[in-house]
């Protein structure tokens, strides 16, 4: 790499020297290549900082190169279970990663009720990820255990959208009216999605749908700030469970003013464990999930580590470290790295090439891509809601977390669209759902509240499909309708009118 640039490591060693001085954390030695060779080694952050900035190619294509992926923060933050909501860092997304894409057999205007989406879709060349368009106006969350105060509209563990430019357009203005769009706020004590009724001047009051959680008043700008209106849901069926209401939540509380200057790491640190609600051995004990599912123990942090981190304002030696502390603590890369006096956007140049960074990059996609076009796809952008076209790319990590699907493929993906008949409220609007095809045995319990109920895909004789809740009592599939007045259906005899595809496992869905 630093030879494409011509320079040498005695040159980059000398100029680190002249710009940031030999006692700086940023000075890399003469001898830097001697210590990688032992493969106990791995350079700081300050030193990979250093690197990208003398060698004029993108710091976090850097951090790749060493093996430490930013986007990897992203793809955790997916998997881990929180008490509290926290936002999901996107613009970790590699802009030069291969992705893989489809395009369309059919209109929109050709799509019936309820679909295979590979009757709409097929399998196409791949796209670099800077193709789909890597915008700002939309921001994602994933809703903790403890802050689900949207329940049951929004499900603890599920992954929201939130549009940030509507907001005025849909804020709420009437004090007697709560029901309205759902939105995600920031304030003292954290993030949270729910409905807001309008208070007094300058105040809004946020609201629970169903669980007894605190209404408090918040005044706008000082004590709480408005990221977004929420437009979009992806929830997991597969575990579905009630959220825990905690104490502190359950009594009113006395809301603090929010703070918008940079923060020292320390200081930043302890306020983001705060607001997640960790105990150090919590939070350890997540970041061991994260250690043993990447298999490096360096992004192990002790309890007493944790604490240690809390007391500096130096970045742990170890990037693994820096990478487990932004996800546990819902911290985005580059605050953090503002804390520590690294300015990242000194560090946003050019990207380094295909060949010298670990990225797959298909010669026969490299190929095909030329004759492709993205924009004429129209279906997912016009489902997404989105005029930018943004797609959750980061997503493509967490089905399989989400669906129990070990390897999902485009056979186990669905469509739902409006205008027909609908047995349950999720499906009321446009929505993609995945199916596990080994769950065909319907099952209904009369101790599970609905929206505990699994929900099935059933194909029916005459072709098509309906999304519902139903049991098989003796040869005979029963639809149990999750919404106010249904259309009747009759029982189905199992087999011959109709029979069960699989069990919904994953809904993407339209708010």
């Amino acid at each position: 790499m630093l030879q494409s640039q011509g320079m040498t490591l005695h040159q980059v060693s000398q100029t680190i020297v002249e710009v940031f001085g030999r006692s700086s954390p940023y000075f890399v030695p003469h001898n830097f290549y001697y210590d990688l060779g032992l493969g106990s080694f791995s350079p700081s952050l300050h030193q990979i900082f250093a690197l990208s900035k003398v060698s004029g190619y993108r710091f976090y294509d850097w951090l790749r190169v060493f093996g430490f992926p930013p986007e990897e923060i992203t793809h955790q933050q997916t998997l881990l279970e929180s008490k509290r909501t926290s936002l999901i860092d996107t613009s970790l997304q590699d802009p030069g990663e291969w992705i893989s894409w489809f395009q369309e057999r059919l209109t929109t205007a050709e799509i019936g009720r309820v679909v295979p989406l590979r009757r709409i879709l097929r399998e196409s060349p791949a796209f670099r990820a800077v193709s789909f368009g890597l915008h700002d106006r939309f921001l994602y969350a994933k809703i903790g255990n403890e802050d689900a105060l949207a329940f049951p509209n929004l499900l603890s563990g599920s992954i929201v959208r939130a549009d940030t430019h509507c907001y005025e357009d849909k804020r709420p203005t009437n004090p007697d009216v709560a029901k309205g769009p759902l939105f995600i706020v920031e304030h003292s004590g954290g993030i949270c999605c729910c409905e807001l009724r309008a208070g007094g001047e300058g105040r809004l009051v946020l609201i629970s749908s169903g669980l007894p959680y605190a209404q408090i008043e918040l005044k706008l700008a000082e004590e709480a700030k408005v990221l977004g209106v929420i437009d979009l849901e992806i929830r997991s069926l597969l575990r579905p469970e009630q959220p825990d209401v905690p104490a502190e939540l359950a009594r009113r509380w006395r809301p603090s003013r929010l703070f918008h200057e940079e923060l020292k790491l320390s200081t930043l640190l302890h306020r983001a464990r705060n607001k997640m609600g960790w105990s150090f051995r919590e939070a350890s004990m997540a970041s061991k999930q994260i250690a043993e599912r990447l298999g490096d123990e360096q992004y192990f942090a002790a309890p007493g580590s944790l604490s240690d981190f809390e007391a500096v304002d130096t970045p742990p030696r170890h990037v693994q470290k820096v990478l487990t502390l932004c996800t546990i603590y819902g911290i985005h890369l580059r605050a953090f790295l503002n804390s520590v006096g690294i300015n990242w956007n000194d560090a946003d140049m050019e990207p380094i090439p295909d060949a010298l960074i670990p990225r797959k990059s298909p010669l026969e996609a490299t190929r095909l891509s030329q004759q492709a076009n993205l924009a004429e796809n129209v279906f997912l952008p016009t489902f997404m809601n989105t005029p930018d076209e943004e797609v959750p790319l980061f997503m493509r990590h967490a089905l399989t977390n989400i669906s129990g699907l070990k390897h999902p493929k485009l056979n186990d993906f669905f469509w739902s669209g409006t205008g027909g008949p609908t047995y349950h409220w999720l499906f009321s609007k446009d929505c993609l759902f995945m199916v596990n095809r080994q769950k065909k045995k319907p099952c209904y319990s009369r101790k599970k509240l609905s929206w505990q109920q699994p929900i099935y895909l059933v194909l029916k004789r005459d072709g098509t499909y309906l999304c519902a809740c139903c049991s098989l009592e003796e040869d005979l599939l029963i639809i149990h309708a999750q919404v106010d007045n249904p259309v009747r259906q009759p029982g189905l005899r199992n087999h011959h009118d109709a029979e069960v595809v699989g069990q919904i496992v994953g809904v993407c869905r339209r708010l």
